[in-house]
């Protein structure tokens, strides 16, 4: 349910696409160095922007500097860190152990069990870092299992749980931000619930998964999907832009104004890791 969060390249400023590669790099990195390279198979874009978005709120201390890896042995690459890039470094291994444990509970996937025994461990540092995001995420994931598995039409049910799961993980601090930051992990993720349902709509109904929008009592689904993503999204975008946001702000909204738009387009099929 993860990697609908990213850039339209094709739109960016060169120098703009090189600092989102840095703090993608960078996430990576830090994936390694704390919890081993197994980790970096959890990488994903939703991350990269809940970086973007913090460091351009908060400002930190960026370290940055240049380093060859596996994936680039030839070339150095940028590598922009930050106090929160660790944040989501450890959460982007907690979603993903809790994913995986999810796919074996719902389809006895063992290929995922087997990928979330070799994070188990990993997955067990995080979450000891962040007990009550942990926790939340558990609780929430369950809510929605739970729900799917009732083949809930509530569609704003369903997707309250992930809006308030995302909502949690956007809160990096208690403070005067709070409440934007709340609104806009939320809507944010009924977007990204709404955009995976959306995508599988057809397929879901050819094999008779549960899906929001098939259980929908309208003409035209399809109609009715792309309204809801709008809608979300404008709220999304509105939290956003009473953010004073300066550093970055050119790839924040390259992502909301059209990277995450691309996934109306069932056709597109350019989405290619920034290497």
């Amino acid at each position: 349910m993860f990697g609908y969060v990213t850039i339209n390249k094709m739109e960016l400023k060169f120098k703009e696409y090189y600092s989102y590669k840095g703090y993608y790099c960078g996430l990576c990195k830090r994936l390694k160095t704390k919890f081993g390279n197994t980790s970096r198979l959890t990488l994903n874009y939703d991350m990269t922007f809940l970086i973007l978005l913090l460091s351009s709120l908060y400002e930190p201390n960026n370290k940055i500097f240049n380093e060859r890896c596996i994936v680039h042995p030839g070339r150095k690459q940028l590598i922009i860190q930050n106090e929160i890039t660790d944040y989501a470094a450890s959460l982007n291994v907690i979603l993903s152990y809790y994913n995986l444990i999810d796919d074996w509970n719902d389809d006895r996937d063992y290929k995922s069990l087997a990928a979330s025994l070799v994070l188990e461990s990993k997955f067990k540092k995080s979450s000891s870092e962040l007990k009550e995001i942990s926790e939340t995420i558990k609780s929430r994931l369950n809510n929605i299992s739970k729900l799917e598995k009732e083949d809930t039409d509530d569609i704003d049910a369903v997707s309250n749980e992930f809006g308030h799961l995302m909502e949690e993980m956007f809160l990096y601090k208690k403070d005067n931000w709070e409440n934007s930051l709340r609104r806009i992990g939320f809507y944010l993720g009924k977007y990204i619930y709404f955009i995976d349902a959306y995508e599988d709509m057809k397929k879901d109904e050819e094999n008779k998964s549960y899906n929001p929008f098939n259980k929908i009592n309208v003409e035209n689904k399809e109609e009715y999907a792309k309204n809801l993503l709008m809608l979300n999204l404008s709220l999304l975008s509105n939290e956003i832009e009473k953010l004073p946001l300066i550093q970055d702000k050119g790839i924040i909204d390259n992502i909301i104004y059209s990277g995450i738009l691309n996934k109306f387009d069932k056709k597109e099929t350019s989405y290619e890791r920034p290497i």
